[in-house]
């Protein structure tokens, strides 16, 4: 954690960041009922994807009008999962890291090859369809 810490604070972020060891999927769910409505949640811990499992346990309860974001674009995708669950409910915003993914790779290609390829739009939606057929 401290060499976080210490990336934030070379950045010098305006934004309030604060930072938890939670080594057990209980700790997060103690750290979730604690967030503020309209809060974002983020699985970026590969499980789901490098890992079974998600970093929250079942009766882990996302904040009202909060945002749920899984990193994950593979695998076993429990958070994904969890957040869908609670979507209608807790009125949330859930985003797959399909996307995250997809994009990533355009960004990748369209430099190595030198080709233009769109962020958005029908043929990123395209690109992404048939990239998710081999999902």
């Amino acid at each position: 954690m401290v060499e976080i810490k210490e990336i934030h604070h070379q950045l010098g972020s305006p934004v309030p960041v604060e930072y938890h060891h939670t080594p057990r999927p209980e700790d997060n769910d103690a750290l979730l009922g604690k967030l503020k409505p309209g809060s974002l949640v983020m699985n970026a811990t590969g499980l789901g994807k490098d890992a079974p499992g998600s970093p929250l346990t079942s009766t882990g309860r996302f904040p009202e009008q909060g945002f749920a974001w899984d990193f994950n674009y593979r695998g076993d995708l429990v958070f994904l999962d969890q957040a869908r669950a609670q979507k209608k409910q807790r009125h949330l915003t859930v985003e797959d890291g399909w996307v995250y993914f997809i994009h990533g790779w355009t960004r990748v290609i369209a430099e190595v090859f030198a080709v233009d390829i769109p962020v958005d739009g029908p043929p990123f939606d395209e690109i992404s369809r048939i990239a998710k057929e081999a999902r």
